[in-house]
C-alpha cells in the first residue's frame, strides 16, 4: 500500500513539471513567431534582432569601445546631457534626459559612478552590436554588462544595457 502511494505522488509530481514546463515551451515558442507581442516591455537583449553576428572587426570594435568609453567619462564627470548623446534613438523616444539620468543614477549607480571599464568579446552584424564590458566600481569591483549598439546615422549609439550575473565556476 505504501508503494502504491509513493509512485501516486511520483506520477502527479512528474506530470505537473511536465506541464510547467510545456506551457514554458510554447510561451517561448509564441514569442519567437509573434516578437511584437509587449513590445513596449522587453529589455534590451529581447530587442536584439537575432540576425547573424560575427567577431567585429578591428576598426568596428574600435568605434563601439569609444561610444561606450565616451559615454561613461560623461558619466563620471555628471555630465548627463552629453551621456544622453550616446542614447540610441529609440531610447531618446521612450525617455527624456530627467527620466535618462534618473534611471542610470538609480538603476545602475556602477554604470553612474565607475572608475573604468574593460572591454570582452564584441559581436556585430553591421546594424547592432554586442559588446561586453566589465565596469570596474569606485570601490574596485567589476560588475558584468553586456552593451546593445544600433548602428544609426550618426554612428553606433547605445541601445540598451543589461547585467550579467554569473552563477557556478567560472573557468
Amino acid at each position: 500500500m505504501m508503494n502504491a502511494r509513493f509512485n501516486a505522488i511520483r506520477w502527479l509530481t512528474v506530470v505537473v513539471m511536465g506541464v510547467t514546463l510545456g506551457l514554458l515551451y510554447v510561451s517561448w515558442r509564441v514569442s519567437l513567431i509573434h516578437p511584437g507581442v509587449g513590445e513596449g516591455r522587453r529589455s534590451a537583449a529581447q530587442q536584439f534582432s537575432m540576425a547573424p553576428v560575427k567577431l567585429s572587426e578591428a576598426s568596428v570594435r574600435k568605434e563601439l569601445i569609444q561610444v561606450i568609453e565616451s559615454q561613461l567619462s560623461a558619466f563620471r564627470k555628471n555630465d548627463y546631457p552629453k551621456a544622453y548623446h550616446y542614447a540610441a534613438a529609440s531610447v531618446q523616444e521612450q525617455m527624456p534626459l530627467p527620466a535618462f539620468e534618473r534611471m542610470v543614477r538609480t538603476g545602475f549607480p556602477v554604470i553612474a559612478r565607475s572608475s573604468s571599464a574593460e572591454f570582452g568579446v564584441t559581436v556585430d552584424n553591421g546594424e547592432e552590436a554586442l559588446v561586453n564590458v566589465g565596469i570596474i566600481s569606485e570601490a574596485g569591483k567589476t560588475i558584468r554588462y553586456q552593451y546593445f549598439l544600433k548602428h544609426e546615422r550618426a554612428g553606433w549609439k547605445i541601445n540598451g544595457v543589461t547585467r550579467i550575473r554569473f552563477e557556478g565556476t567560472n573557468v
